[in-house]
């Protein structure tokens, strides 16, 4: 089979309203024209119906994808023509009604109400020139059949922006929520690598720095870097069973405020002097404390980075409904300075406004203080 056989052909599609208009027109032109010939007149006036009608079908049937303005005009004109050559009932009117819904639910809503405009004159102007009462009742069924067409066009129309307001609202849903679960990973990703990876680099200068002249304190170093790598290694897994689904890969729990001695006594051990105050309780829900806890490992992350040597205060406390947690190194003689928000300030940002809370990280004359604070949420029994 080769390729262009194996291509899907392109099909025209009739609606089957215009199918139903042709078939409609087709019977009154055979019943007119035999009528015509049991009187004793010419059959034109029932071939020229049926031509006309079946054109006006066809000009709908073609065109309504293209070019529905045209589509309209050209459907208008077919049909107000076959109209005028039978009385009732005005089957030849559905093309044009058709392309008339058909133009509004494509925008095209004003050649649709200036070709109705027309339309309508065109009766109008009938109705006044003939004094056949069957003209003006036709005339105003005309009328009253292509504003049925144009209300169902307008309403069709309504329900397709409503459609599309729907799908571009649920489009914006999933990339919100999208960027939202993207964001979290990264965060977790940056808290968990950052963190341990500083760990381990200071850990690999002790143990190379005293390696010959104390070997137990270098072995030490190394059991550190091995528990920390693991560690490390077990978080990411964790994040990337997320990403993979629930069943890829062991997810790990996110740390509570419990792990905070522990991550206090590893930052002691790499020689920092840090001091926890911890007087949150009782204890918020997870995810505040997950919150409080990459806070507080970030803060201590970037204090061993920037500010070595520096000692370090970690204050947790409650305020009515709301979590705290103060971390400040203290430096005597250093400039912090301003800071430049990074991927770890910026995260810690993230974090507590995703909670509804704010995060403060301020400059203070021997060194750097980080500030959280954020809502507990009540517990519904």
């Amino acid at each position: 089979m080769t390729p262009a056989s194996a291509a899907p052909r392109s099909r025209l599609r009739v609606p089957l309203a215009l199918l139903v208009s042709a078939l409609l027109i087709a019977v009154v032109a055979v019943v007119r024209t035999r009528g015509d010939l049991v009187a004793g007149e010419g059959p034109l006036r029932g071939i020229a119906y049926g031509a006309l009608g079946w054109a006006a079908v066809l000009a709908v049937g073609l065109l309504r994808r293209r070019s529905p303005r045209w589509t309209v005009v050209v459907a208008a004109v077919l049909a107000m023509a076959a109209d005028l050559l039978q009385p009732v009932p005005p089957f030849a009117l559905f093309p044009f009604g058709i392309a008339l819904a058909l133009a509004v639910v494509r925008d095209a809503w004003r050649w649709a109400i200036g070709t109705i405009g027309v339309a309508y004159l065109v009766s109008l102007t009938a109705v006044f020139v003939s004094d056949d009462p069957l003209t003006a009742a036709r005339g105003f069924g005309s009328m009253v059949v292509l504003l049925v067409a144009l209300g169902a066009g307008a309403f069709l129309r309504a329900r397709r922006l409503q459609r599309q307001e729907e799908e571009r609202v649920q489009a914006e849903r999933q990339r919100t929520a999208i960027e939202e679960e993207r964001l979290r990973i990264a965060r977790e990703l940056h808290d968990v690598l950052a963190h341990s990876l500083s760990s381990i680099t200071v850990q690999a200068g002790v143990g190379l720095h005293l390696a010959q002249d104390r070997p137990a304190a270098a072995v030490e170093a190394l059991e550190t870097i091995r528990g920390a790598s693991k560690e490390a290694l077990d978080e990411v897994r964790g994040v990337l069973g997320q990403l993979r689904g629930a069943e890829s890969a062991p997810l790990v729990p996110g740390p509570d405020l419990d792990a905070l001695l522990p991550l206090v006594e590893e930052a002691r051990r790499t020689g920092a002097r840090v001091h926890l105050d911890d007087r949150l309780l009782p204890r918020p829900g997870r995810p505040v404390q997950l919150a409080v806890y990459r806070v507080v490992q970030e803060a201590l992350t970037n204090a061993r980075r920037h500010a070595p040597g520096a000692e370090v205060d970690i204050v947790l406390a409650r305020d009515g409904d709301a979590a705290l947690a103060t971390v400040r190194d203290r430096l005597p003689g250093a400039d912090p300075g301003t800071p430049v928000p990074g991927n770890g300030i910026t995260g810690m940002r993230e974090r507590a406004a995703a909670l509804g809370g704010a995060l403060d990280v301020r400059p203070h004359p021997d060194g750097l203080e980080v500030a959280l604070r954020v809502p507990i949420p009540e517990v519904v029994a």
